[in-house]
């Protein structure tokens, strides 16, 4: 499949690069680490990334681009798989699609498509491809990938990591990739950050089998000064590592008044929940989108269940 990919990418002059909205450092770093290594490979090739932003920015920066630019154009589609989560949807203006993911989701886009859930995250797969390929790989393309794989490994610590995830890190560091950098990068928070932990850590809940959760109105947002992602997916693992909580839930009003939900489990198999509410990710990490915090209750309900089948209520 790697040489496919690589053969559609020569097809095409330009080149612009998705990935899913609300952008966590995989996507941000899948999309940054895959325009530089187009860039090296391909210097008489025109390649853009776009997308919405947020505090991860620092990986690198969107372009913006106009309409005409997706004229006969090849759109990569990232980290995602599914059309209402792709950050801009004028992909579907490009003459041919690719979509590079890692998700257990099918895909609704049409163009190639290569899902492939072994990896830890959508910069490994990107790493690894880069590497059989023998492409170019120079300190700034192997510090975004390395970004992206310390991030949706959670630094290396969730269950799905494997043997291969620390041979394509040890890989990227002898390609340059400044560790250090993305340490400081991701462990240095501003006093509102920090004052959002401690509220977190005092004010979540948890239901009959121990589901740990937190509501959180556009008013947190506010009172700590901080974005809608910070609340949601960055608070999320401040439910984690609790004796007796072998799921934990953060449910997010944003903007539009929609609640956004990202579903942690121990152990325990969640996506097919995050599935049945239009989302879906990863077995054990996931989230979707509801309209009101009732349906966060039915979310919460359908957790339980989980935990009373499970047998493993603490």
């Amino acid at each position: 499949m790697f040489k496919q990919i690589k053969t559609l990418i020569e097809e095409y002059n330009h080149i612009v690069i998705h990935r899913h909205k609300n952008p966590d450092g995989d996507a941000y770093g899948s999309q940054m680490g895959l325009k530089r290594l187009i860039e090296l490979n391909y210097p008489n090739k025109k390649v853009v990334a776009v997308g919405d932003t947020n505090v991860f920015s620092y990986i690198g920066e969107v372009d913006h681009v106009d309409d005409v630019f997706y004229e006969n154009a090849l759109a990569i589609i990232l980290d995602v798989a599914v059309t209402q989560l792709v950050s801009d949807d004028r992909y579907h203006l490009a003459k041919q699609r690719l979509v590079i993911d890692h998700h257990l989701n099918d895909s609704n886009i049409d163009g190639m498509i290569m899902i492939d859930s072994n990896y830890i995250s959508c910069a490994e797969l990107i790493a690894d491809m880069a590497l059989t390929m023998n492409w170019k790989i120079d300190e700034l393309a192997a510090t975004n990938l390395m970004f992206g794989i310390i991030t949706d490994s959670g630094r290396f610590l969730y269950p799905n990591t494997k043997a291969n995830t620390f041979n394509i890190a040890a890989a990227l560091m002898n390609k340059g990739a400044k560790l250090q950098y993305i340490y400081n990068q991701l462990y240095t928070e501003s006093l509102n950050f920090k004052k959002l932990k401690g509220y977190f850590i005092n004010n979540f809940k948890t239901t009959d089998y121990n589901v740990a959760y937190m509501k959180n109105d556009v008013s947190i947002k506010e009172q700590f000064g901080v974005s809608t992602f910070t609340v949601s997916r960055a608070m999320v693992n401040q439910m984690s590592g609790i004796e007796n909580v072998s799921i934990w839930a953060n449910f997010t009003e944003d903007v539009d008044g929609l609640i956004q939900c990202e579903l942690r489990s121990k152990e325990i198999p969640i996506v097919d929940v995050a599935k049945k509410y239009g989302g879906g990710g990863h077995a054990l990490a996931c989230g979707c989108t509801v309209k009101s915090f009732d349906m966060a209750d039915e979310i919460l309900a359908d957790l339980d269940a989980i935990i009373e089948k499970s047998g493993k209520h603490g």
